[in-house]
C-alpha cells in the first residue's frame, strides 16, 4: 500500500521539506551570498530546491496507487539526497565568518523561520505540538 496524500506521514514530509526550504531561502542563502564565493553556491542550491518544489506539487495531485506517484516519490528522494550532499559546501563558507556568535544567530533565525512558515496547498493544519519535529 502506498502513501495516501491525506496520510499524516505524507503531509508531515511535505511540511518539513517546505519549512526547510523556506528557512534556507530566508536565512541561509542571504547569509551565504555575503560570503566570498557564496553567491553561485546559493543560486545552485536554490535551483535544486526549485526542482524539488515541482516534484512536491506534482505529488499533491497524483493518485498514490499509481506508478507515476511512486516514480515522483523516487524523484523527490533522489533530489533531496542530492541537495543534502551538496549542502556540505555551504557550511564551511558560513563557518569562515569570524563574527562572534554568527553561526548561533543563523541557527536561531533558521529555526525561527521553520517554526513560523507553513506550506501552501491542500495540507491540513498541523496538530498541536507538531512543531516538535523542527
Amino acid at each position: 500500500m502506498g502513501i495516501v496524500p491525506t496520510d499524516d506521514l505524507f503531509w508531515e514530509l511535505m511540511d518539513q521539506l517546505v519549512r526547510h526550504e523556506v528557512a534556507e531561502e530566508a536565512v541561509v542563502y542571504p547569509a551565504l551570498r555575503q560570503e566570498p564565493g557564496g553567491a553561485p553556491i546559493a543560486e545552485a542550491r536554490r535551483r535544486e530546491e526549485f526542482e524539488a518544489e515541482h516534484v512536491l506539487a506534482r505529488l499533491e495531485n497524483l493518485d498514490p496507487r499509481t506508478e507515476e506517484f511512486r516514480g515522483a516519490v523516487r524523484d523527490l528522494e533522489s533530489a533531496v539526497w542530492d541537495h543534502a550532499q551538496k549542502e556540505a559546501e555551504v557550511f564551511p563558507l558560513l563557518a569562515a565568518n569570524e563574527e562572534a556568535g554568527y553561526l548561533t544567530l543563523l541557527g536561531q533565525k533558521f529555526k525561527g523561520e521553520k517554526l513560523a512558515s507553513r506550506p501552501s496547498g491542500a495540507a491540513p493544519p498541523l496538530p498541536l505540538g507538531a512543531d516538535r519535529f523542527t
